[in-house]
């Protein structure tokens, strides 16, 4: 079990053990974890997308089973309660003063009323929360729209102040095994991932099978991974040099050396070193000094490709023994160095290309985090390789540019838009992963645990998380339309839980 879990059991059992010999409102046990659901609107109050910061919205939404709509209910003096979330730690708290129409959110203690509640038992097995500091004003959930927010009303025992409390257990707070098994069952078999016929997501969508075989060693991940496996070659063809994306042949190159290295199945070696051969040949030239370009007859060359191609040379090299794949992963390393990687900072640009009006060379300065993530992962493993210490300060580098500059130390919460940005994340944590294990670096562990947290409790009911990973999914009918975003926290889940055991 996780320490995640037993500490919430703990703050459970402290809260429960704590409450005074008051007396209690009637049918309410102080300790308790409840889920509240506003009678008339027929939803449950929630914190909005699973925030843990003070001053978060408090509203209502559709029942999602998340932490974010569980409440500890605590007794503090005769029939008056707070209110903590389970999901943040915080308290049920108004704003202002009590008066119609103020808004709630959450809070840290503030040991005043505006963090305490009166509850008074209605009729139907309902109860209407009071304001302590102003027992004339009432939690009201006047609207049936998911993110309404919650306001306070003057006191009329109207449905639309009546509250169903339900008695709830306490549950595994991700990243746990039991957490990422569930959401990659939903995404797995929700999406009927075996049916998808794309190439480079596709591609990367087998990279998180292989990243759930790696972390378990299930068998029914690896047996998934060769169902995929052959659907892929015969939706793509066993030569891939038709497709003119250097970029797709690498990824797909990836899950094939990867599928070696998890299973021993010596065919998927020699489709990654076949095609990883053909691709290399043609993508690169002597422009700007080295480099493999992008996309065939374009001169730009990106960062999608030196950074999985020097990853995908490391793991050839690790898999065939031939140094020359390690030459080639450190000649892109270094020739990437001069345009796109920023040694000083950690910042990945994306790429680097002619500009046509001046002839001069131009880089772009747009950072995305599958680009940190497969230059984070190149460095490790170099450093692993080659045991230079330059290579571990640079992916230290990276892994922080990401976290503190990208996302100032918050949640992961952005590449929404456009058919490849939602399935870039899934590619970062998978190198975050393998770079605190092989690296002995922790400094990644507790951003990465909060953003598993906070993504798995914005699951929809269907159990699918989007690539937002701090915005609770509003497509709950039926569920996102595409499955490569949904995979990212998928790929989250699973390379998060053997971070912190």
């Amino acid at each position: 079990m996780k320490r995640s879990y037993l500490r919430a059991l703990a703050t459970i059992t402290l809260l429960a053990s704590s409450a005074i010999s008051f007396a209690q409102t009637g049918g309410i046990t102080s300790g308790t974890i409840y889920s509240l659901k506003a009678k008339a609107a027929n939803k449950m109050l929630d914190v909005a997308n699973s925030s843990v910061d003070n001053g978060a919205t408090v509203d209502t939404w559709t029942d999602t089973k998340s932490d974010a709509q569980r409440w500890i209910v605590k007794l503090v003096k005769k029939n008056t309660y707070t209110l903590t979330n389970v999901g943040s730690g915080k308290l049920l708290h108004i704003i202002a003063a009590p008066a119609d129409s103020v808004t709630l959110d959450q809070s840290d203690d503030t040991n005043g009323d505006d963090t305490k509640w009166v509850i008074v038992k209605a009729s139907g097995g309902a109860y209407i929360l009071q304001s302590a500091a102003n027992p004339k004003f009432a939690l009201n959930a006047g609207s049936s729209v998911d993110g309404a927010p919650i306001k306070l009303a003057t006191s009329s025992k109207t449905d639309a102040q009546k509250w169903i409390f339900k008695k709830e257990l306490a549950q595994e707070v991700a990243p746990t095994l039991a957490t990422a098994t569930m959401a990659f069952d939903d995404w797995y078999n929700g999406y009927q991932v075996e049916a998808h016929k794309g190439f480079w997501d596709q591609a990367e969508m087998m990279e998180t099978v292989l990243d759930a075989y790696e972390v378990t060693k299930d068998p029914k991940y690896k047996d998934k991974f060769a169902t995929l496996y052959t659907n892929f070659i015969k939706n793509h063809k066993e030569d891939w040099m038709y497709n003119d994306f250097n970029d797709d042949i690498t990824w797909a190159v990836l899950f094939s050396v990867r599928g070696y290295l998890l299973t021993g199945n010596k065919i998927y070696l020699d489709k990654a070193k076949d095609q990883y051969d053909k691709m290399y040949k043609r993508a690169f030239n002597n422009t700007y000094g080295g480099g493999l370009i992008w996309y065939q007859g374009k001169t730009s060359k990106n960062a999608c490709i030196e950074g999985p191609a020097a990853v995908a040379a490391c793991y050839l090299g690790e898999a065939t023994g031939d140094s020359t794949y390690y030459d080639k992963a450190i000649a892109l390393y270094s020739w990437s160095k001069i345009y796109l990687l920023n040694m000083a900072t950690g910042k990945v640009k994306d790429n680097v290309d002619i500009n046509k009006r001046t002839g001069l060379l131009r880089t772009s300065n747009v950072s995305f985090t599958y680009n940190e993530g497969t230059f984070l992962g190149a460095a490790t493993m170099l450093y692993k390789h080659t045991k230079e210490a330059s290579y571990l300060q640079e992916a230290k580098k990276i892994a922080q540019f990401t976290r503190d500059s990208i996302y100032k130390g918050k949640v992961m919460n952005n590449e929404e838009n456009g058919g490849d940005l939602p399935g870039f994340k899934g590619i970062f944590v998978r190198y975050a992963r393998k770079y605190t294990q092989e690296t002995g670096n922790t400094d990644l562990v507790d951003w990465l645990d909060l953003n598993a947290k906070v993504a798995y409790n914005n699951r929809n009911s269907h159990g699918i998380i989007q690539t937002k990973w701090a915005t609770r999914n509003i497509e709950e009918a039926p569920k996102p339309k595409s499955s490569f975003g949904p995979s990212t926290a998928v790929s989250l889940l699973f390379n998060t839980y053997p971070l912190k055991m």
